[in-house]
């Protein structure tokens, strides 16, 4: 069900600093171009009174935005709620030093109530906990910038398991595995922690929800580098741009 509405100035600052610290992905179009992307945020400032967010550059983003055709920067992301937020900003931000800083608006449209805005994983992929004797490999569901959702899969693992992968565990020494046709994108992390544990209403499976603890920047990285990749096919099937 729809549920339109305005934020506050104070809430919006408030969300901003949510999406800067979760790393929440944001979709970025700049109007009239044809130009989208997935960035996150990833500094929040003040400068001459004015609240500012910068984000991380896309590629040809400085390029297009000096073309005559461009339009508004319109922005779309799924705050903690679950729900649909978006704002447009006249296309002047700031830069410095090859950074970008965007005017933090006074109002953000809130959209949608209850959208699943989330990244689904695609099939093959795999999280692989090193730290069990033997290993237990779980089938990824839905994964973020800081955690995601699996399933164990074979019957008589989750027999064995099950009691092992309670609430509140940490677990170190995991593995992330992509599968795109042949080749294999590993994703070390060194810590995380199971956050929740949820039957699914359909197959009766234990789901269990990781949110990553500790990782290696480069580890970190190359997922954000995955992320954006997904993030980017999806976009162009489940988001298209608004007339």
């Amino acid at each position: 069900m729809a549920d339109y509405g305005k934020l506050s100035k104070e809430k919006t600052h408030q969300l901003f600093q949510y999406l800067k610290d979760q790393r929440v992905l944001v979709k970025l179009v700049l109007k009239g171009t044809g130009f989208e992307a997935v960035s996150v945020i990833t500094g929040i400032r003040s400068q001459n009174a004015q609240p500012q967010f910068q984000i991380d550059c896309p590629d040809d983003f400085q390029i297009v935005l000096k073309s005559k055709d461009c339009g508004n920067l319109y922005f779309e992301f799924s705050g903690q709620d679950k729900v649909l937020y978006t704002f447009e900003i006249a296309p002047n931000p700031e830069w410095q030093r090859g950074e970008v800083w965007i005017p933090i608006p006074d109002e953000v449209d809130r959209i949608q109530r209850r959208r699943n805005f989330r990244l689904e994983a695609p099939m093959g992929t795999d999280l692989v906990l090193r730290q069990l004797e033997p290993p237990l490999k779980l089938a990824v569901l839905d994964f973020s910038l800081g955690g995601l959702l699996c399933v164990v899969e074979s019957a008589r693992e989750r027999i064995k398991k099950n009691l092992m992968l309670a609430r509140g565990r940490n677990l170190k020494n995991l593995e992330l595995l992509f599968r795109d046709k042949n080749v294999t994108t590993k994703i070390r992390i060194a810590e995380a922690t199971i956050v929740r544990v949820e039957t699914n209403a359909v197959t009766g499976n234990r789901q269990y929800a990781f949110q990553f603890k500790n990782m290696d920047k480069g580890e970190e990285k190359s997922l954000t580098k995955v992320l954006y990749r997904m993030q980017r096919q999806l976009l162009r099937q489940r988001l298209p741009l608004r007339d």
